[in-house]
């Protein structure tokens, strides 16, 4: 009982109203399936209208509520009615028809966790951050459609326009200028004219940005997210965070550019780049942006070393040394949710395991890299069998010299740029955290290549490889889980590395 109380508490108001909110999402979603089947309308506008219309209710929800429970509840409940409506092809006025789409699912559960971050005190950034998905977002996709001959791009799986990114800028630039001064002043927060503009232009710049690069929906969860976090950074911070933020956006388009231009990344990983490194450069400063960087830059080069050698390894992967949006956030991706949990609650271990994150996929690519080398055969970390040289799972002693030389790179770069970290656990045993993270983590990631990984087999030249498609022509899955492929195993990889730094810590 006391546990039903703690999670229902709330004013008897709260919940009549809760009970109204539902009901009027949910007739709106009704009469839009009914009118649409009526009078034949394509799913694709009616899933706009009900995107908009039902955005309406839900960003102005917050107003009306003393308790954020009944908001969280209903959160909830639509997380699993949409879900359910996704998994079995109903409400088609809702939901993409042409590709299966959980941007549905993702539109509530940017509402739960906004709601549950900024409830207290920053009522704000929930409105004003769901007025970017309601809105800006839906506003990007009319533009594109509109647009007889639009000017198509692509970074993710999806078609994007650039039309409708500019839509996408303009109006979340619109929104967030208009309505943040007033709704601040709600928190008893003072956000001056010429301080939201620059929020606003941070923020759309970035919410676009992450819009461009997604596909499947999941801009409904990452536009809206980074909006809020930029918001909640420039706002709390004052002046001198902002400053940093913009000067970290800046240096950020300038080594994505300077990647592309040197072929270290393709359209989609210079874009993913810009994105990824704004908020760690940003919100991180030096002290975050060097441990990064140090990776980015060495694994680049060691990269684009004995190209003649690994031309045949290459061709056995599934990804090339020219890095996309997806190796990007692979490989970077757990750094960056570091970055942004430190900056809405500093603590410093959060600097602790995001070193063991990077220092785990530089080890993983040092490995890589120098073990295509190794003058002796490789073997299948699992079951010590030699395999031939590019097989997910096999090993070096070459591979693991790299992955230790690769770990320890992370952790002086760390001990340079933050020494006060070292000294506060100690220089010698964090340095050496650093490098048993990176190294243990690389040697986990050949576990799950050599157990998991999906890795297929071509029947043109009989090899195993990690690619879907090899020598022409279709490959079949010999061993693994198809939606386990080598980005998968790297993300893991990092979370290993911030797992171990974090038992570490903790000892």
């Amino acid at each position: 009982m006391d546990i039903l109380k703690t999670l229902f508490s709330a004013p008897a108001w709260d919940w009549i109203r809760f009970f109204l909110f539902t009901a009027g999402i949910t007739a709106f979603i009704a009469i839009s399936e009914k009118t649409r089947s009526a009078l034949g309308w394509s799913p694709e506008v009616t899933r706009k209208l009900v995107h908009v219309g039902t955005g309406v209710l839900i960003v102005f929800s917050p107003l009306f509520f003393t308790s954020a429970k009944p908001l969280l509840w209903m959160a909830v409940l639509f997380i699993a009615v949409n879900l359910a409506g996704v998994l079995s092809g109903k409400l088609k006025g809702m939901h993409d028809t042409s590709r299966r789409s959980y941007g549905t699912v993702y539109y509530p559960l940017t509402f739960l966790i906004l709601t549950a971050l900024c409830w207290n005190g920053h009522r704000s950034i929930l409105i004003v951050s769901m007025m970017v998905l309601a809105f800006s977002d839906a506003a990007a996709a009319v533009v594109g459609e509109l647009m007889r001959k639009p000017h198509e791009y692509r970074l993710g799986a999806d078609r994007k326009s650039v039309e409708g990114s500019a839509a996408m800028f303009a109006s979340t630039f619109l929104l967030i200028a208009l309505f943040l001064p007033p709704l601040a002043a709600r928190d008893g927060l003072s956000v001056a004219t010429g301080t939201a503009l620059w929020i606003a232009a941070v923020a759309a710049v970035l919410a676009t940005g992450l819009e461009a690069v997604s596909s499947g929906g999941s801009d409904n969860l990452t536009a809206p997210l980074g909006a809020a976090f930029v918001l909640y950074f420039m706002m709390t911070g004052g002046r001198d965070a902002s400053l940093a933020f913009t000067i970290g956006m800046a240096l950020a388009a300038a080594v994505a550019l300077l990647s592309f231009r040197l072929r270290f990344l393709n359209a989609s990983g210079s874009a993913a780049t810009f994105l990824l490194a704004s908020f760690l450069f940003g919100a991180g400063g030096w002290a975050w942006a060097v441990p990064i960087l140090v990776f980015f830059l060495s694994s680049s080069l060691l990269s684009g070393t004995g190209r003649v050698r690994k031309k045949t390894v290459e061709s056995l992967y599934e990804k090339t040394s020219t890095r996309d949006a997806g190796q990007v956030f692979a490989n970077g991706g757990a750094a960056g949710l570091l970055v942004i949990a430190n900056g809405l609650r500093p603590d410093p271990a959060w600097y602790g395991l995001y070193l063991g994150a990077v220092a785990a996929v530089n080890a993983d690519t040092w490995a890589t890299e120098l073990g295509v080398f190794s003058p002796s055969r490789p073997v299948l970390i699992t079951r010590l069998k030699p395999v031939p040289h590019g097989v997910s799972g096999a090993v070096t002693p070459l591979g693991f010299l790299g992955a230790g030389l690769g770990s320890v790179l992370i952790g002086l770069s760390g001990l340079l740029i933050a020494p006060s970290f070292f000294h506060a656990w100690g220089a010698g045993p964090a340095l050496a955290a650093v490098t048993a993270a990176g190294f243990l983590a690389s040697v986990a990631d050949s576990v799950l290549g050599a157990t998991v990984q999906a890795q297929y087999a071509c029947a043109g030249c009989g090899k195993t490889t990690e690619r879907r498609n090899h020598c022409g022509g279709p490959t079949r899955l010999a061993s693994g889980r198809a939606w386990i492929n080598n980005d998968v195993v790297n993300f893991a990889c990092s979370v290993a590395g911030a797992a171990v730094m974090w038992a570490f810590l903790k000892l």
